[in-house]
């Protein structure tokens, strides 16, 4: 309480695995510039980016975040440079006498959480933007990654979850205590996706798109786990039953040769486009250019651009896995697909090629549905309120 009554900022620290370019690191810097504006003091800190992914530093520079590296913080595990990484954390954190700690990501959430405790910070939260433990993992490195979390958590005063789905399976799991969990969305910013100014025949003479096709879209780094190799098994089908569809695959990474000579054996390359990495700014308008957002990810706590699409009154396409359905009304403004199963995937599809009337439908229905639930300032200002009611309590 005393904190709140004094005139001195609020110290914050948000701390972060990697700042490569994706939607964790997006909502960070966007958080971040958000408390700034209400007055606290934000600083993030990081592990290196990957460079094939693109960096946000610039983005934080632009906006006057501070950002501080350590090469240490890596994804991978390693007993001896995690236990390095939890004290050379620690001792910055006590330094620089941050008033809270606020975790992203599964390794930074681990090593940072145990840091800022050990540091005696005042308030530790940790966000899931997506479980560190999925369905499709070895039975023992699942339950590992549990067993993790489990501890994890004791080390915090609060975990925030992207999901409502990801909160279930935490409290019937006996992870964490439901007292300890709140959700919070992951969410951006909102004026950015009403009003597209770029001409969609720009984007269109960008990546060699003709006025005429139906171009299907997916937006996701490309390694394994995003799936991409179901959605190009789809659209060898689609290909064949709508001739003027193009599927545009944004993003990259290591999987990229991989996929295009799938594309390639399989006699797609006049109809898929790579983009390569593209720049957060530059989503909405390539969004706009697409008719379908198809979403095929195995692991995902609630992919940010299914809401993105869905506020440019896209129609939306998704396993139906972790959070998609809290966002996709099978039916109603998209449709939610047995995931893997690859043949239901191509007849959602080409059904929506083929009836351009329900996809419009869908679109303005699905935008409807969401309001301002995606909000950036709503993030900000619940994750404000959530800093403050912890700070009185401590």
């Amino acid at each position: 309480m005393q904190i709140l009554n004094s005139k001195k900022k609020i110290k914050i620290l948000e701390l972060i695995t990697l700042f490569s370019i994706g939607g964790a690191t997006e909502t960070v810097v966007s958080m971040a510039k958000g408390l700034q504006n209400l007055g606290f003091e934000v600083e993030i800190a990081t592990g290196p980016h990957i460079v094939s992914e693109g960096s946000m530093y610039e983005t934080a520079e632009d906006l006057g975040i501070p950002v501080f590296t350590f090469k240490n913080l890596r994804r991978d595990i390693n007993l001896f440079v995690d236990i390095l990484i939890i004290i050379q954390l620690a001792w910055f954190i006590r330094k620089n006498k941050y008033t809270v700690v606020h975790t992203h990501s599964s390794k930074a959430g681990v090593v940072g959480r145990i840091a800022a405790f050990l540091a005696g910070v005042k308030v530790i939260i940790h966000t899931i933007h997506g479980l560190p433990f999925h369905r499709y993992q070895p039975s023992l490195q699942k339950k590992l990654f549990i067993f993790v979390e489990k501890i994890s958590a004791l080390f915090c005063d609060k975990i925030i979850a992207v999901t409502y789905t990801i909160v279930d399976v935490l409290v019937k799991g006996n992870i964490v205590p439901q007292h300890k969990l709140r959700v919070i969305r992951s969410a951006f910013s909102l004026e950015e996706y009403l009003k597209v100014n770029v001409p969609k025949e720009q984007i269109q003479a960008r990546f060699g798109l003709l006025k005429n096709d139906i171009v299907i879209g997916k937006i996701a780094r490309l390694s394994k786990l995003k799936g991409h190799e179901y959605l190009l098994s789809a659209f060898a089908k689609v290909a064949k039953a709508v001739p003027n569809a193009k599927l545009l695959i944004v993003g990259n990474g290591e999987l990229e040769s991989e996929l295009k000579h799938f594309v390639k054996k399989e006699r797609l390359a006049d109809k898929v486009i790579f983009t390569g990495l593209v720049l957060p700014e530059d989503i909405p308008s390539i969004i706009n250019t697409m008719d379908i957002l198809v979403h095929s990810s195995l692991l995902e706590g609630l992919a940010r651009v299914l809401p993105q699409a869905i506020m440019l009154e896209k129609p939306v396409i998704s396993f139906d896995l972790d959070g998609a359905h809290e966002v996709i009304k099978n039916g109603v403004n998209g449709y939610l697909i047995e995931p893997l199963n690859i043949e239901q995937l191509a007849e959602r599809i080409i059904d929506l090629c083929n009836n351009k009337s329900k996809a419009k439908s869908f679109g303005k229905i699905g935008k409807e549905l969401l309001k301002d639930e995606f909000d950036d300032r709503k993030m900000v200002a619940e994750i404000a309120r959530l800093y403050r009611e912890l700070l009185i309590k401590s």
